[in-house]
């Protein structure tokens, strides 16, 4: 009895051993399949990971391809004939190949319709073992485009493939992604002056004095001369964009005993502020530019080398114009807006004045009554160009909205009051989308001066270039002082003409500078007809800081 009872007691124990063998067995089974259920899906996510961090860098090289590598490499030296060869085959992506690297970079492959970049990815030093692998890809939106003498368009599109990959999972795991939906342009076009906020070849004034930038001095854009600069004080001069002078040496007032040091401070004694840079030994800038006086007194006197009579002209065939407008003799010029805002320019020439009158609605000029189709916009329709083979005796007046204009003169120009834009912004950057009216004031042989019946505290809106003398006050060191000119826009000319005169922060005579870059220079706008130089720069059109449509696949 008791032995059955005893063998009773050993099936249940092994039953009951066996059942929790199972269970652990299950549990253990569970746990497993848990744990590896968990990696996987953690390193699903870290090759995911590694695929977007991919995806970021594809675009980021991308950018800097476009925005640094081909443009530098362009500007170091690219010919015309270069540029139109890439045109004439529609050839768009061999221009990335051959220009958008930078020395030791992989360059672009062309396979048919497609330049692709095979990305060298960058070193993770992640726990867990993987990588990435990251192309980009390309392709033509369109033929590019010759659009004027010096312009050149490129349009892309592009998308960005990257796969990341753990290794540390046994099978590996591999994700994917893809950036669509990219589109970008690059314009290639000649260098203008007009983006300096200064330039000068000589940094002195016409009389030869030593011209100092102090803590009074602040430019929002790029400056340049062929000379060398002069700083001095602590804190100094404020410069946002890259400074560039030609002299490897900088001159520092150091307390009033100057001295040359190859440096951009006087240790703490003369400290400006470069906030892009200061580039010194650099090369020369030729001011004898590529479109120079004889191609703007083409475009104004539609071709004609020279009128018989001192007098306005606005050339035309009975119908329609065919230049701009023409002045022989010595004039003056109010720049204005008629009842219906259109741009109305009232010159006077000896005994004669005329009013003319554009309407862009109708696109008709009224010539003093006489109605022309077009506008007085040069023969290659750039602009508005009016062109003194003269003095300009006085120059003022209101730029309408609309309107890109500009003003130039065999000799002086003189500002008698206020130039403004009728819309305008006097921030440091401008909205380009958001005005356009812009003047150019460009005297080829003489001056630009301020005259003593000017107003105080004068604002002149619009670039202004002497390419042979100075923007200058007229009897600057006489008088009293008179309060600022606010130059928005840029100043390009040989010497840095005097605007006062001061003792220590007071201002004596004549006005003090208060000179606000128009930011739109920056970005490829310049008034029309305004001298180019001789290298070709880059802009693109902002397309590669959008952002971009990704999905996995």
């Amino acid at each position: 009895m008791i032995s059955k009872k005893r063998g009773a007691i050993l099936i249940i124990s092994s039953i009951i051993i066996v059942v929790a063998l199972i269970l652990a067995g299950t549990f253990f089974y569970a746990s497993v399949n848990e744990k590896t259920s968990a990696d996987k899906e953690k390193f699903s996510l870290l090759a995911m990971d590694f695929a977007e961090a991919g995806a970021s860098q594809g675009i980021s090289e991308l950018r800097e391809r476009i925005k640094v590598d081909l443009k530098d490499n362009i500007e170091a030296g690219i010919s015309q004939s270069v540029l139109n060869g890439y045109i004439n085959s529609e050839d768009s992506l061999s221009i990335l190949r051959d220009y958008a690297y930078a020395t030791g970079d992989t360059q672009f492959t062309i396979d048919g319709d497609k330049a692709t970049l095979t990305i060298t990815p960058l070193d993770l030093s992640t726990v867990v073992a993987g990588s990435f692998s990251t192309t980009v890809e390309v392709t033509k939106n369109g033929s590019p485009v010759h659009s004027s003498g010096f312009t050149y368009v490129f349009p892309y599109s592009f998308e960005i493939y990257s796969q990341g990959i753990v290794t540390e999972h046994d099978p590996n795991i591999t994700k994917r992604v893809r950036l669509t939906g990219g589109e970008f342009a690059v314009t290639v076009s000649r260098d203008n002056f007009a983006k300096y906020a200064l330039f000068t070849v000589s940094h002195k004034t016409p009389g030869g004095q030593t011209v100092w930038f102090t803590n009074d001095t602040q430019f929002t854009g790029p400056v340049s001369t062929n000379d060398r600069f002069n700083f001095a004080n602590n804190p100094g001069p404020v410069f946002t964009e890259e400074v560039t002078q030609h002299q490897k040496k900088a001159r520092f007032y150091n307390n009033g005993w100057p001295k040359l040091i190859d440096a951009d401070n006087n240790k703490d004694i003369d400290v400006p502020d470069f906030q892009k840079g200061f580039v010194r030994g650099y090369d020369n800038i030729n001011l004898e530019p590529s479109i120079g006086q004889s191609e703007l007194k083409y475009e104004a006197s539609a071709s004609v080398s020279e009128m018989p009579t001192d007098g306005i002209y606005v050339p035309n065939d009975g119908s329609d114009l065919t230049g701009g407008i023409y002045i022989k003799g010595d004039s003056d010029i109010v720049m204005d807006k008629d009842a219906g805002d259109n741009p109305q320019f009232t010159i006077t020439q000896g005994s004669t004045t005329k009013v003319i009158t554009v309407d862009y609605a109708s696109n008709t000029t009224d010539v003093d009554g006489d109605v022309y189709n077009g506008i007085p916009d040069g023969v290659t329709n750039d602009g508005i160009i009016i062109y003194a083979n003269g003095e300009i005796d006085s120059l003022q007046g209101l730029v309408q909205k609309d309107t890109q204009l500009t003003v130039a003169s065999e000799r002086d120009i003189n500002i008698t009051d206020h130039i403004v834009y009728e819309e305008y912004d006097t921030t440091p950057t401008l909205n380009a989308d958001s005005y356009t009216n812009l003047l150019g004031i460009l005297s080829w042989g003489g001056d630009v001066v301020i005259t003593t019946s000017a107003s105080d505290n004068l604002d002149i809106h619009g670039v202004v270039m002497a390419h042979l003398g100075s923007f200058e006050v007229d009897n600057y060191n006489q008088g009293s002082a008179r309060g600022n000119v606010t130059l928005l826009g840029g100043m390009i000319a040989k010497f840095y003409g005097p605007f006062g005169t001061f003792s220590g922060e007071s201002m004596l005579t004549g006005y003090g500078r208060n000179f606000i870059y128009d930011g739109r220079m920056l970005t490829g706008s310049a008034p029309p007809y305004f001298p180019i130089m001789t290298n070709f720069t880059v802009f693109e059109d902002g397309g590669l800081s959008e952002q971009l449509i990704w999905k996995e696949e």
